[in-house]
């Protein structure tokens, strides 16, 4: 009668260490990831897109007026930077956060508020 409940201890036992082991695989991978994230540093401006300059059908020259200081910034939008629909073009008055490079001014993230298409 023994060796069946011995069969069983072994069993689960194996099962724990097992989901243990993973566990300490996959925390050391995110680890790798998280600790040096490729954050790249820059500015943000949120404020309304007062021109658009297109320069190609995935390239734009977007100048946005900041809501704080009043400032316009003329921003470089093109396929590498991250928007939430790269279908829709930037358009005159839409409401923007953008992050971006103050050398270059080139948008890294450009976030308008969304419309409603028809």
């Amino acid at each position: 009668m023994y060796p069946i409940p011995k069969a069983i201890g072994l069993t689960l036992l194996t099962v724990v260490f097992g989901m243990s082991l993973s566990t300490l695989a996959l925390s050391g991978t995110d680890r790798t990831v998280y600790d040096k994230p490729d954050v790249q540093p820059g500015k943000i401006i949120q404020g309304k897109v007062m021109n658009v300059d297109e320069k190609s059908s995935q390239s734009w020259n977007v100048s946005v007026k900041d809501g704080e200081t009043g400032e316009v910034v003329v921003l470089h939008v093109d396929k590498s930077t991250a928007r939430r629909d790269n279908m829709i073009r930037p358009d005159l008055g839409d409401d923007v956060i953008a992050k971006y490079n103050e050398r270059n001014n080139h948008a890294f993230s450009f976030l308008t508020d969304e419309r409603v298409h028809n």
